[in-house]
């Protein structure tokens, strides 16, 4: 029966990952094995008090070594087969035949006396000075796996002949080595198979490679691309491999240049003080860019369904919920459009078990298109059971895949996505499974109607609209180069819709992938276009003639260091807030030249610019 107090058990280390390296990279010699024994030699421990008295009984196994090389030092000490339960109670040491009488700490179990249970694996505990590498882990578990650990003096300070001493830094020389194994508390006992003795020149064992965090493997990320990974203790600096480019960076994560729509492999090694080997290469993806896009807004929200909650009546699939939402709006469509692009929602109360949801989109000839059909689910069975929150895009095919399995925060993360026709059948209820690019263009009553196929759940959508392709009325030119600003942030810029000559039409400008926090702003130009350095041996390009408008200052939010920030205007807004503005009025064809701007420290003129757009104002 333990006589331990719960004091001293209740001792909260945190876990460390037992981490196998791989070898040294200098051969050490080891000599051995030799026999171990029972902990403690008489089959039961205690009589000590830690970590002052050692107890009585200690297992005692020695070996006789030749005597090392000029300038060898002992590298390690192997550990072969050990168990013990309650492997907390045990502290070894291992006396040199070159300092007699002092025994040097392998490891301690500490005053907090961990419940771990060594359960025959085998362990090459190297210096404590080795950073790079674990300490043997001494906490609650079922032991630590194979592998190379550093000692672990857990604190320890005990008699006058005990030295927690780097194991590299022991008087060595021919002669009797010995290990001593105490177990300080009674009723548990253990046992060493084999032990060995390793010498050799002293140096560093290379770090573990990195483990690849984000993005996941085979994921869509956002472009340019953030890139981390786990940070290893010793490590100043690590390598980078972007589809065969090697980049040194310091820290755990990296921003790569703006990339080409496809897929990309990645990889990251340890680069100092020592080189570790790459990690397993991943892979993510680059979507290319959703076509720009003319949306015409005015489709009004409200309770999803319209009681409050869903089910009503509903059996699936042959009878559809009683009490959907159903909004209407009527929608000019844009001169020239030739296509449904995108269903812009905005959920401003979120909606509970989005795997309920069931969308469709009515034209005005009265046909009915299925949008997302229940996600998650393949049947009359319930589907995801996270939920829609925020704004997303539902486009035809260039947005991405739905998540399978719901994200850890509940929410259906927003973006861009793609129809998804779930488990219905087209035709079923008059509900077909049609492209957006098929549904026929005209311009009337349209009508978003989304069902709720299950009780108990509910939400709001705020807002909705439709987004036509806008024929041309927009183009990009003058795009800068890579790296773009000090912190690697290439900014672009995209613009919803198009100008009309009215103003009345949605046009709103977004620089994405801005550094975080910093203050920028909009330029236009009526005068034409240029293409050259905004300023020599710099990335950035000035793409706008003079004489030049500046839009209002704002800030980009997001995280400092990160390319999480944006700038937004809404071009109509400014223009029918400053009637005197150059160019007004405009008139049908006219063009107009834009371009983002924001502060960059470390940039040349303190400052980086967007690609340049020119927007054609429509009828």
């Amino acid at each position: 029966m333990r006589l331990v107090s719960n004091v001293l058990r209740a001792g909260s280390a945190a876990a460390l990952a037992a981490t196998a390296l791989v070898p040294q990279t200098a051969t050490a010699q080891c000599q051995g094995p030799f026999t171990g024994g029972p902990i403690p030699a008489t089959g039961s421990g205690g009589g000590g008090t830690f970590p002052g008295t050692l107890p009585p009984n200690p297992g005692l196994f020695t070996g006789v070594a030749t005597a090392p090389g000029v300038g060898e030092v002992l590298r390690s000490v192997k550990l072969n087969g050990l168990t013990h339960t309650w492997g907390g109670d045990v502290t070894m040491f291992i006396e040199s035949p070159a300092n007699p009488g002092t025994l040097h700490t392998l490891f301690s179990g500490g005053a907090a006396d961990p419940n771990i249970d060594w359960v025959g694996n085998n362990y090459e505990i190297v210096a404590a000075s080795q950073s790079c590498v674990n300490p043997l882990p001494l906490v609650a578990g079922a032991g630590a796996a194979n592998g190379t650990y550093t000692q672990n003096f857990n604190g320890f300070a005990g008699p006058a002949n005990t030295a927690n001493t780097d194991l590299e830094s022991i008087p060595v020389g021919g002669g009797t080595w010995t290990l001593y194994a105490y177990d300080f508390v009674g009723g548990d006992q253990g046992s060493l198979t084999s032990w060995e003795l390793c010498f050799g020149v002293p140096v560093p064992l290379p770090p573990a490679p990195p483990t690849l965090v984000s993005p996941p493997n085979a994921s869509v990320s956002a472009n340019p691309a953030t890139l981390t990974w786990n940070a290893i203790g010793c490590a100043t600096s690590y390598d980078v491999d972007v589809d065969g480019v090697v980049t040194n960076v310091v820290g755990a994560s990296f921003v790569t240049p703006l990339l080409t729509p496809g897929t990309h492999t990645w990889r990251v090694r340890v680069a100092t003080p020592a080189t570790s080997a790459f990690s397993a290469s991943q892979t993510f993806d680059v979507a290319a860019p959703p076509p720009t896009a003319f949306c015409v807004a005015g489709g009004a929200g409200g309770l999803v369904p319209a009681s409050g909650t869903g089910g009503t009546g509903a059996v699936w699939p042959t009878t559809l919920p009683a009490t959907p939402f159903v909004s209407s709006y009527t929608v000019n469509v844009p001169t020239g459009a030739t296509q449904l692009l995108k269903v812009d929602l905005s959920f401003s109360t979120e909606h509970t078990w989005a795997g309920d949801l069931f969308m469709v989109l009515t034209d005005p000839t009265g046909a009915n298109h299925n949008l997302v059909h229940r996600l998650g689910s393949t049947g009359s069975g319930a589907g995801l059971n996270c939920d829609f929150n925020g704004a997303y895009s539902i486009y035809e095919s260039a947005g991405q895949a739905w998540p399978v399995t719901c994200p850890g925060t509940s929410n259906i993360p927003n973006g861009d996505y793609d129809q998804s026709f779930g488990g219905w059948t087209s035709g079923a209820q008059g509900i077909f499974n049609t492209p957006l690019s098929a549904i026929p263009v005209s311009s009337g009553t349209w009508t978003l109607t989304i069902y709720d196929w299950a009780g108990g759940d509910s939400g709001a959508l705020g807002s909705w609209q439709l987004c036509f392709d806008d024929n041309g009325a927009q183009s990009t030119f003058c795009v800068p180069q890579a790296p773009g600003s000090l912190a690697g942030c290439v900014p672009t810029i995209n613009v919803t819709g198009a100008p009309n000559v009215s103003h009345s039409n949605s046009c709103v400008l977004t620089v994405s992938n801005v550094d975080g926090d910093r203050s920028g702003l909009l330029i236009y130009g009526i005068g034409g276009q240029i293409n050259v350095p905004w300023c020599p041996g710099g990335n950035s390009r000035r793409c706008i003639l003079n004489p030049i408008q500046r839009l209002p200052v704002q800030t980009s939010g997001g995280t400092i260091g990160q390319c999480d920030g944006s700038l937004v205007q809404d071009w109509n807004a400014y223009q029918l807030a400053n009637p005197t503005a150059p160019g007004n009025p405009f008139l049908a064809g006219d063009t107009v030249d834009l371009q983002g701007w924001y502060r960059d420290t470390g940039s040349c003129k303190n400052s980086i610019m967007t690609q340049g757009v020119r927007l054609t104002y429509l009828p």
